[in-house]
């Protein structure tokens, strides 16, 4: 047993142990934390860096424990608090976060009835892939024209690369078995 198992043994075992609601709550906190991060400038060495979309990470991992209002409150609230920060109409991003999610639920219930660990991985990047889609046709629109596709793609992959980190973070732990599964 390596010496980094000692020190995070006990947040893990926290973890296992922890409600839906307090990890819903601990997702959130960090979704929160990400995004307001996200308004600091993010150029180095004269690139501007691609920040991800934190409510999609947490909209395709909250939605493989199924619908819930909890989570559903919480993704209109960060989209609505994007749409602010980013200039955007207001309920586009609300609306792309429940839609991310909703399809994370459908398609988790459909293939992911074992949860097994390349699941955990595959079926979000499904996920956060329609929803940075969306993102991008409904800027179009409301643009009136095709947004360049270079920069959502620095997203999606910018948001990919913080959900293969952050996934275990917005499991909340419900199983489809549960006959709690929307409690939260």
């Amino acid at each position: 047993m390596s010496r980094q198992d000692n020190i995070f043994r006990p947040v893990l075992l926290w973890w296992v142990r922890a409600r839906p609601r307090l990890r819903l709550l601990v997702g959130a906190a960090i979704v929160a934390v990400i995004g307001l991060a996200g308004l600091t400038p993010n150029v180095m060495f004269d690139i501007a860096l691609s920040w991800p979309y934190a409510a999609l990470i947490a909209a395709a991992g909250w939605g493989r424990s199924g619908l819930g209002f909890g989570p559903i409150i919480a993704l209109i609230l960060f989209g609505v608090a994007q749409d602010i920060t980013s200039d955007a109409a207001l309920g586009a991003h609300a609306l792309v976060n429940l839609l991310a999610f909703g399809f994370s639920a459908l398609v988790s219930q459909t293939f992911d009835s074992q949860r097994s660990q390349s699941m955990a991985y595959g079926l979000p990047i499904l996920s956060i892939g329609l929803g940075v889609f969306l993102v991008w046709l409904l800027a179009s629109i409301s643009g009136g024209h095709a947004e360049r596709v270079t920069p959502m793609l620095a997203v999606f992959l910018s948001t990919v690369f913080v959900h293969m980190i952050a996934a275990p973070i917005f499991d909340l732990g419900i199983r489809r078995s549960d006959s709690t599964g929307a409690a939260i």
